[in-house]
Order: structure tokens, then C-alpha cells, then sequence
């Protein structure tokens, strides 16, 4: 699992803190799992406190968890230099800067793409989330479609959305070489996709559609997308494993005051859950699905500050 983190406002971070709950919660029943969370210096330096009271390294689990945090800051530069080739080479006008390409998300929606020069040459896949997701199933369920298209560059949904994506880690280099030979400028004017994170992995899916593969509808359970059913949401889709709300209408975390919690608390109200459970009972649930007559695995908490893989 990743998150990308920029910046340490309050509701930002307390989104983060229930999608990673939602994480833990979800871990998956046959396997390890590692969290990585890519982050500049502000919230780089906010994780801790978040640790600490929500006493993470108390927890056992039935798998190994580790938890991995990097402070990409001093790799900033080397990541502008590589988005901007990359839309140059992609149409856009040379003079475009990074201001141009982050001024609706931060440079932070970016963190997801530079992964494999952050974290250890030997994971094989990721699975990034925006903070504004929450996991709904066991994460075994996605690692399963992983294992069905082993090779391809990523998977995402059909609504295009780069807020839940798997990434072939060994292979996300050519993302970026791709993404340039594609006519980026062309098809962010043509599907009115923004010059974001979202535009290099839509060029990439229009242009060598081969190499993108495709969740199951219930992985790909975005607002933005699926609003157009919310009267019979839990008919058309039964089996959900995330929901991603797509923020509030402010700065506040999106389970405040989002019309969708509280307009359909049958179907999107349920992005709240991890929202409201307790710290305590989230380490309970997990705690109890040890098996039996093993003693179970402390949590791992690893901050590498700036000395990266």
C-alpha cells in the first residue's frame, strides 16, 4: 500500500489518519503487507504524532505489518525536473512551469508516480490511495486481480481516476517514457483532463491501451463517477471493496458535511464508519483475527527520514 502526503493542514491529515485505519483494518488475511508513505518535510513531520496517539506500535496482527514514511524533500528538484520533461516532450509549451501543473492538487498527487525511486527495488506492486478513500473489503481481494495481469503498467478503474491505482513497481519508469511519447497536450484538451498526475496515467491508458488493466467495478467506487447511481447504488454494485469521496466542498476532511454521507447513508454514509471507529476498537478488530494459538506480529514503524533506498 502508498500514500502521497503534501503539506500538514489539519484536514488533510485527518483524512489520511482514517484511510490508513481503513488500511489496517482491511489488512489482508494471507499475507504481509507494507504501508509506504511518501510525504514532503511538513508532513513528513507530522506522522509521528499520529503514531503516537493512536498507539500504532502496540498493535499485533495476524500478518506482519510494516509501516515505511520518507522524506522525499531533498528529491523534490530531480521530481520537477522529470514531470516537466515529460509534458514538454508531451506537447505542451516549454515554458511551462511547475506552478501551472499543481494548482488545483499540490505536488503531492505526483509523490504516487515517483515511487519506484523511493521505495526498495523489490516490491513487486503498490497500491496507491488518496487520503479521501476508504478501504470497504479485505485487500486480499485486490491483490487478486494484481494476480491475474502480473505484467501490466497499472490498474485503475474505467472512470480513469488516479485516486486508487496499483502500480507495477518494476515497470513504472516506462510510465513516465510513455506518458512523454503520448500526445499529452492533445488529450488533455480533447478529454478536458487537467495538466496534472491524473493526465500522465490517462495519456498512457489512450495511447497503449494494452498495457493498463482494469479493476472490477467494486474497486473503482468513486463520486465523481458513480454519483449517477446513487438511487439503487447497492443494487448495481454488490460486492465493494472502496469508496473514494472526492473531498468536501472546503478544507475540512471530506466526512464533514459531505452532501453524499449524509444524503445516502445507506451506500456512501458508509465511508464514515472509518471515520467514527475508535483507534482502540480498530486495534481490537484487528488483534482479533489472529489465529489461533499464535501470538500474532507487533506492528514495524520505520522513519527514514531523508537517507531513501
Amino acid at each position: 500500500m502508498a500514500f502521497g502526503l503534501s503539506g500538514n493542514h489539519p484536514g488533510f491529515l485527518s483524512e489520511f489518519e482514517v484511510a490508513l485505519k481503513s488500511v489496517l483494518i482491511h489488512a489482508p488475511l494471507e499475507r504481509d503487507m507494507h504501508v509506504h508513505i511518501i510525504a514532503d518535510r511538513e508532513a513528513y513531520q507530522s506522522l509521528a504524532e499520529i503514531f503516537n496517539r493512536t498507539n500504532l506500535s502496540t498493535w499485533i496482527t495476524r500478518n506482519s505489518i510494516e509501516i515505511h514514511a520518507y522524506d522525499i524533500t531533498p528529491r523534490l528538484p530531480e521530481l520537477e525536473k522529470l514531470i516537466l520533461d515529460t509534458f514538454i516532450m508531451g506537447g505542451f509549451d516549454p515554458s511551462i512551469n511547475i506552478g501551472d501543473l499543481t494548482n488545483v492538487h499540490t505536488m503531492g498527487a505526483f509523490f504516487r508516480l515517483f515511487a519506484h525511486r523511493i521505495i526498495s527495488t523489490t516490491v513487486k506492486h503498490i497500491v496507491y490511495m488518496d487520503t479521501d478513500v476508504v478501504i470497504m473489503a479485505n485487500l486480499d481481494a485486490i491483490w487478486q486481480q494484481i494476480e491475474t495481469n502480473t505484467n501490466s503498467l497499472f490498474h485503475w478503474g474505467l472512470g480513469h481516476c488516479s485516486g486508487f491505482v496499483i502500480f507495477n513497481v518494476q515497470r513504472m519508469s516506462e510510465i513516465w517514457r510513455l506518458a512523454g511519447a503520448s500526445p499529452m497536450e492533445n488529450i488533455s484538451a480533447t478529454f478536458n483532463q487537467d495538466a496534472n498526475d491524473q493526465l500522465v496515467l490517462l495519456s498512457v491508458n489512450l495511447t497503449y491501451p494494452n498495457e493498463v488493466a482494469i479493476f472490477e467495478d467494486g474497486w473503482d467506487m468513486t463520486v465523481t463517477e458513480k454519483w449517477l447511481y446513487n438511487d439503487d447504488l447497492v443494487e448495481r454494485f454488490p460486492d465493494v471493496g472502496m469508496l473514494h469521496l472526492n473531498g468536501a466542498a472546503n478544507d475540512d476532511a471530506y466526512w464533514k458535511n459531505h452532501s453524499f454521507i449524509s444524503w445516502f447513508p445507506d451506500s456512501w454514509g458508509n465511508g464514515n464508519y472509518s471515520a467514527i471507529l475508535p483507534w482502540p476498537w480498530a486495534r481490537y478488530q484487528a488483534k482479533a483475527m489472529i489465529h489461533p494459538g499464535s501470538k500474532g506480529h507487533m506492528m514495524n514503524i520505520t522513519f527514514w527520514g531523508t537517507s531513501l533506498h
